[in-house]
This record gives C-alpha cells, structure tokens and sequence, in this order.
C-alpha cells in the first residue's frame, strides 16, 4: 500500500458479525456464508462472486491467497490470466503429524481417528493439490516445508520466513524474586497450555506466576486445573486483549513457554516472544525448531514432556546469567531473520515478479 497497491482483504466471518471495515488503507470484507476461521464451500461460492464484483470494477493484477482460500475462483482467474500466488503454513504430513500427536486411541475415538485422516486426504487431493498445479508461486513460512511441496511445485517454491514489527529493545531481568512465565496463544489442549500450568503445581521452591493469555473450548477445562492444584493465586487467565495490552505483558514476563504437543508451522507468538527479549522453552516440535537455536536462545523439550518442562523452568528460574544471555540471543535471532520490513520487501518481490 505504501507502494500505491491497492489492496481488498476477504475473509471468514466476524465472531462480532461485522461484515466490512477498512483498515490502515485497505478494505476487508468478512464473508457471512462462513464461520470464523473456516472455509467452506460456501465460502468459496461468495469470495467468487465479490472477487468478480471488484474486478469489474478495478481488474485484479494478482490473488494473493492464504492456503487454499482461492480455491473457488482458480478457473476464474486462469481464464483471464490473473497470477495466483499461495502462501502455505503446513502440508498434509505436518497436519498428520499434528493429528497423530494429538491422537486419543479410546474405544470411543476409533471413529475419530478413522474419519479425520480420509478428510485430510479428500482436503489435501482436492484443495491442496488443485492450488499447487494452479498457482503462479508458493510462498512457504518454514524451510521445513519445502520438502512437502515437490509435488506440482517445479520451480515455484519460495521460503519467506514470517516477520513482525520489532518492539523496542529492553534489558533482560536478572532478579531471583517473581518469576513470571507466560503461554499466548488459542486456549486448545494441543497448545499443551495445561502442562504449564502442572509445572507450575511442581516447582515450590520458586516464587513462579503463570500468565495465560487467549480464549478458546479448553478454558473451562484449564480453570478446572487451575481450581483442583490450589493455583489460583500463582495463575491469571488474561483472556483475549488487545495489542498494546499483550505489548505490556510479553515486557513483565521473564519466561516464555510454548509446550505444543502437536506439530505446527511457524508460530508468531514464539517470534513476538523473543523479539521481546524473552527466553523460550519449547517443545522440539514443527516450526519451532526452525527458529531456536537450543541452549542459545531458548531450550528444547520433547513434546508432552511435563518432567523436561519443569528441568528447563528451574534451570531457567535459578540461574539469573543463563536467562539474560538468551534473552539478548533470543533478540537477535528476531533481528536478524524475522523482521516484518524483510518479509514484506520478499512478498513485493515475489508478486512484482508475476507476469
């Protein structure tokens, strides 16, 4: 936009029900045959007809689409010679490996484990392949990835690791009083956000306080925790907030914790994290092992390891040296690789370069 682009966002539904608002020059446009954060068929029907009803307007140069969410208007674009450039976050042996991570074999499960994997396959064989064979470019967050992307992806591949605005630097803490540990992120159980919460229950001997901050269908579980450990006073659910909120939160705290135990891609938060200044203790799992460097700038546990959480908390908590050395480490890395300036100068790159 800066460059004169003119740029129109559609997305899923508002959870408000807002269905448009502009925003820092641009226009977003949230799609009510939808839920939020899912596409649909549905979905795919109404990004067509708006994405014809801008076009007749003011042609479209190039989509830029966020997995597979122009999968509905492929023919459409091809037919007029409209570039389609993808950005992927995981693949199909990522989502496996997080299904299988995450996977309850209970009796009562064994339909579950049947009927998730065949959606994986029909999503990946009818989604994921068809955007693949049509798009101009692939832009992938994680160097991990590119091995899952040969197929239908000569030529096309281009890693562009996630950036974020940079806050301003600040000195690492190196008290041995309150120690503040903090998990961000949707409140899911395969964010593993309810280990946090047991190592905090193990470690007595350090003054520890848990900040929780998200919403999601785990919460009420995760209070429940909270209640049964006797934790309320060493545990603060923040809920959702907003950035300046969430700013201030990542400057109080002194650790940060992501023990994931399934597999994702390149996760902001961890970057938001360490460009904070914040040691990080994370499972050694997905897009995570892209960007910590282990007893650099964080410290790698095995995923759903609440005994190695609580080794990496203690070490980290007694050891005042230890944390402001990663903490400067962890500032760096961020400078380094995953400044939002860098990532957007790639992304014009990639889409000045479409014919």
């Amino acid at each position: 936009m800066r460059l004169g682009h003119k740029v129109t966002v559609l997305t899923t539904a508002h959870p408000d029900g807002i269905l448009k608002e502009e925003q820092s020059g641009f226009i977003v446009h949230f799609l009510t045959p939808s839920r939020p954060r899912r596409l649909s068929r549905s979905w795919f029907k109404a990004s067509k007809k708006i994405i014809e009803e801008i076009h007749r307007e003011d042609p479209i140069d190039v989509i830029h689409s966020n997995e597979f969410a122009a999968l509905g208007v492929i023919s459409w674009a091809k037919r007029r010679n409209i570039p389609i450039t993808v950005v992927c976050h995981g693949s199909f042996r990522t989502g496996l490996l997080s299904f299988l991570s995450s996977a309850d074999r209970r009796p009562r499960y064994w339909h579950w484990l049947l009927l998730t994997p065949m959606f994986m396959i029909r999503r990946t064989l009818m989604w994921e392949m068809p955007m693949r064979r049509n798009s101009s470019n692939i832009i992938l967050v994680s160097p991990t990835l590119e091995g899952d992307f040969r197929l239908f992806s000569h030529n096309k591949v281009r890693v562009i690791e996630n950036g974020i605005t940079l806050p301003e630097r600040r000195e690492p803490t190196t008290g041995n009083g309150n120690l503040r540990l903090l998990c961000t992120g949707r409140a899911e159980r395969e964010k593993g956000f309810h280990l946090a919460i047991k190592a905090v229950a193990e470690i007595s001997e350090l003054d520890l306080h848990l900040d929780l901050v998200g919403t999601g269908a785990y919460l009420d579980e995760m209070r429940l925790l909270v209640d049964n450990l006797e934790l309320n006073d060493r545990v603060t659910f923040h809920g959702r907030v907003d950035d300046q909120e969430l700013s201030r939160i990542y400057s109080s705290a002194d650790i940060y914790l992501i023990p994931t135990i399934r597999y994702e891609g390149l996760p902001l938060a961890l970057l938001e994290a360490m460009a904070h200044g914040l040691p990080t203790v994370a499972s050694h799992i997905g897009g995570n092992t892209d960007v910590i460097t282990n007893d650099h700038d964080g410290i790698f546990i095995s995923p759903g390891r609440l005994d190695e959480l609580v080794t990496a908390i203690r070490r980290l908590g007694t050891d005042p040296a230890l944390r402001s050395s990663m903490s400067k480490a962890a500032r760096e890395t961020t400078e380094r690789r995953f400044d939002k300036e860098r990532m957007v100068r790639e992304t014009i790159e990639v889409l000045s370069s479409l014919p």
